[in-house]
């Protein structure tokens, strides 16, 4: 079952669209270090998230997904000092602002988040199931590595289903 909000990232997606799956490279955690610390250094007082498969050790992308949480009401007062070292921001929302950009030949996708929305709860909720469970680890990498040059639609589709399912066997 997916929620509302997934439904309408899949229709978003192109059809044409295809994923490619790299093997885990450990060099990835080295290099998410360096926005890291800077965004440690400008903004001290937030909670930084490095998520996704690189900060899992699965195979992926090869990205680097990087959360500043931050309730939105405060947003205003970090966007400047944050354009100030990684530029404009792609998207900006109620609830996130994003920056995309590239760090020694990596995509980093850079969220400054609310970190109270029922989506990103259940986001955070289940890296944290998948960061302490070598078992979903390992599944969530034979999922990602069978969707290798197949749709981006389809993968992300088979990923939020996974999710809806450890999230609901660890309610």
């Amino acid at each position: 079952m997916l929620t509302e909000e997934e439904k309408k990232f899949l229709k978003k997606i192109p059809y044409s669209k295809k994923v490619r799956i790299k093997p885990f490279n450990p060099k990835i955690r080295k290099i998410a270090e360096k926005p890291i610390k800077i965004i440690q250094k400008i903004t001290p007082e937030l909670e930084i998230k490095f998520m996704g498969a690189s900060a899992l050790g699965v195979a992926g992308q090869g990205d680097i997904d990087l959360y500043i949480l931050c309730p939105s009401r405060d947003f205003q007062k970090y966007l400047p000092v944050l354009i100030d070292k990684f530029g404009e921001p792609k998207h900006i929302t109620k609830t996130f602002i994003q920056w995309s950009f590239t760090k020694d030949a990596h995509d980093v996708e850079l969220y400054l988040s609310d970190p109270t929305p029922e989506s990103m709860r259940r986001q955070l909720k289940t890296f944290r199931i998948l960061k302490n469970s070598p078992r979903l680890r390992e599944e969530y990498q034979e999922i990602k590595e069978s969707f290798d040059g197949k749709s981006y639609r389809a993968y992300q589709r088979k990923k939020y289903e996974f999710y809806n399912r450890i999230l609901a066997e660890h309610n």
